[in-house]
C-alpha cells in the first residue's frame, strides 16, 4: 500500500515543529500592519490591506525592505512588540511549532527612537505567556 499525497501532507501537518532564526519583524501580517497603524497614528504608504498583501510578492531586496521597513515602523510600545509576537505565537501553534528560535532587529527600532527596552519587554513578555498557553518554548 502506498501512501497519497495527501497522506504525506496531513502526516507532515501534524508532525512537531521548530522554527529556528525567525525574525519577529518579518512575520507582521497587514492587518495587524494596519491595527497598530491606526493605534499609533502612523500613516502607511499603503491604501489597505490588499496593498500589503500585493506587496509582499517582492522582487527583489529593495522591494522587501520597502515593506519590511514600513512594517517595522508601526512597532513603537511594548504591547506593540507584544501584539506581533503573540499573533505570531496563535499562527506557529495552528502549525504545531513546538520551539521557536526568536530573533529581532535593535537597531530598526532604536534608530527610530524607540527604547531597546521596549522591544524586548513586549517580545519577552509574549513569548513567556506563549509557552503557557501555547507550549512553545523559545529561545
Amino acid at each position: 500500500m502506498t501512501a497519497t499525497s495527501g497522506d504525506l501532507a496531513d502526516f507532515a501537518r501534524r508532525l512537531p515543529k521548530a522554527e529556528l532564526h525567525l525574525h519577529i519583524e518579518g512575520t507582521l501580517e497587514p492587518e495587524l500592519m494596519f491595527e497598530l497603524a491606526r493605534r499609533n497614528g502612523i500613516r502607511l504608504p499603503y491604501a489597505s490591506v490588499d496593498d500589503v498583501r500585493r506587496a509582499y510578492v517582492f522582487s527583489d531586496l529593495q522591494s522587501f525592505l520597502d515593506i519590511y521597513y514600513a512594517g517595522c515602523c508601526v512597532l513603537l510600545t511594548e504591547q506593540d512588540f507584544y501584539d506581533l509576537t503573540w499573533a505570531y505565537l496563535a499562527r506557529a501553534a495552528q502549525q504545531r511549532v513546538r520551539h521557536a528560535e526568536i530573533f529581532f532587529d535593535p537597531q530598526t527600532h532604536t534608530d527610530r527612537g524607540v527604547p531597546f527596552d521596549t522591544v524586548v519587554s513586549g517580545i519577552h513578555r509574549a513569548l513567556q505567556e506563549g509557552e503557557a498557553h501555547f507550549g512553545i518554548r523559545s529561545g
